[in-house]
């Protein structure tokens, strides 16, 4: 590995981690995006930069000159997460810093140590091989992943001229809890969305809760509602449309080294499994199901000490993750219609956030390519998923290019992305380094 380039993206990384670029909050986008066209440029990409929405696009392009060379496209997004509770932070997450082997940063993983860990690959090639490429290879690059890739679709087809791809290579990926690589080829969908409801002009005195309903209690009642005993979600026809999973893709996630167990280690749990109710089987569950989660809830006085009020006001913020085949809109629509069935006609549900969800065939040659590539280098079969219980825009992207995805990155079991203290380790970044290089040389005729 060049040692140079290598500092010089780490670098840039640096840099990157510095620009808050919180898609939530519109923080710092046009800044990041900047950044990375004055770096693309001077590593000899043609770019595009179009500011048309809030988070402006990236469009780099760098041309093989071999010919009929076939291409490459790269997707990343330079928009992150909010940082709260930063009092939860060891380190400052706006800095780049580095400890026992790790860089912390928000960011450092999902998704700008991603982007740098293959520039960096791709400048050592260049260097090592005269500034030719065997294989075109096309960045895009987005700044509100983070926020449902608002306006992407639209980005995506106003350049849909230029945009031709044989593979893509996904924002991120890494490894599990056992230190072995993790590539899938989808993600769900997602649609997000308020749920509000008015009881009074204003907080009451408590004095009135025996007459008067609360705001609280209708909300929690309603969204009590949306599942019933078993633990299922009783929404008339939500999963109608559910896309049922091929032999193929259940014998893949049949063989995922997932247990009741590891997922419960993982992650503290403390409450039983939703599968443990339901007696749904927990790998298919998580991977082919869709969800209705919570993200939270709020209403009355939450402060030190006692205030005796009937709340006037409660709201609850909520997301349902979506397999292939389910509507965003359509699902919300069930959603709205179950409140009016269930008697809660006053229940306000107001769309926020909304993508379908996608599955590669993880038996496409191109997804061959990446598998035997991850295989060779790190000498241990990879843990091959069809699709990942997270959600992302693979779907727009793939309308777009019509070609297969691969997801992995520079990620571990404990990078924490959306928390607190997230980070990487260098050793994985740097082996993410070598793996781009490999699939290029890969292209080599």
């Amino acid at each position: 590995m060049n040692m140079s380039s290598n500092q010089k993206y780490l670098n840039l990384l640096r840099d990157l981690v510095a620009l808050p670029s919180v898609s939530a909050t519109h923080r710092c986008l046009p800044e990041a995006a900047q950044l990375l066209v004055t770096t693309f440029r001077e590593l000899g990409a043609q770019v595009t930069y179009d500011d048309t929405y809030f988070a402006p696009f990236v469009l780099a392009q760098f041309r093989s000159s071999v010919p009929d060379a076939q291409t490459l496209v790269i997707y990343n997004h330079y928009d992150v997460q909010p940082v709260e509770p930063i009092s939860l932070w060891q380190t400052d997450p706006w800095a780049l810093s580095e400890h026992d082997g790790k860089l912390y940063g928000r960011g450092t993983d999902d998704d700008k140590g991603n982007i740098t860990a293959r520039l960096t690959a791709i400048e050592d090639y260049l260097t090592e091989h005269e500034g030719h490429l065997p294989v075109n290879i096309t960045f895009i690059i987005e700044g509100s992943e983070e926020s449902s890739s608002q306006h992407l679709d639209e980005y995506l087809s106003k350049y849909q001229d230029q945009l031709f791809a044989d593979l893509v290579i996904w924002e991120s990926g890494g490894k599990n809890v056992h230190d072995v690589v993790e590539i899938f080829g989808g993600n769900k969908g997602i649609v997000t969305f308020n749920v509000d409801v008015k009881t009074a002009k204003t907080d009451l005195h408590s004095s009135l809760a025996g007459v008067v309903d609360s705001a609280a209690w209708r909300l929690t009642q309603a969204l009590a509602t949306l599942f019933d005993r078993e633990g299922h979600i009783a929404v008339p026809g939500f999963y109608d449309d559910v896309a049922i999973p091929n032999q193929r893709e259940k014998e893949l996630v049949r063989n995922l080294p997932t247990t009741r167990n590891t997922l419960i280690q993982q992650h503290g749990l403390t409450s039983p499994l939703l599968s443990d109710k339901t007696g749904d089987d927990l790998k298919e569950t998580l991977y082919f199901q869709p969800t209705l989660n919570i993200e939270g809830i709020q209403s009355g006085y939450l402060g030190d000490g006692v205030k005796t009020v009937l709340p006037a006001v409660a709201s609850a913020k909520l997301e349902a993750r979506l397999v292939p085949n389910m509507d965003p809109d359509k699902t919300l629509q069930q959603i709205k219609q179950h409140f009016q069935n269930e008697g809660f006609s006053d229940i306000v549900v107001t769309k926020t956030l909304g993508q379908p969800g996608y599955r590669s065939d993880m038996s496409d040659p191109e997804i061959l390519r990446v598998i035997d590539i991850t295989e060779k280098y790190y000498h241990q079969h990879p843990v091959i998923m069809p699709t990942s219980p997270g959600t992302g825009p693979m779907y727009y992207i793939h309308e777009a290019l019509n070609a297969p995805i691969a997801s992995l990155g520079v990620g571990y079991a404990h990078t924490l992305d959306h928390a607190p203290n997230e980070n990487i380790r260098l050793t994985d970044y740097n082996q993410h380094i070598a793996v781009i290089k490999e699939l290029i040389r890969s292209y080599e005729k």
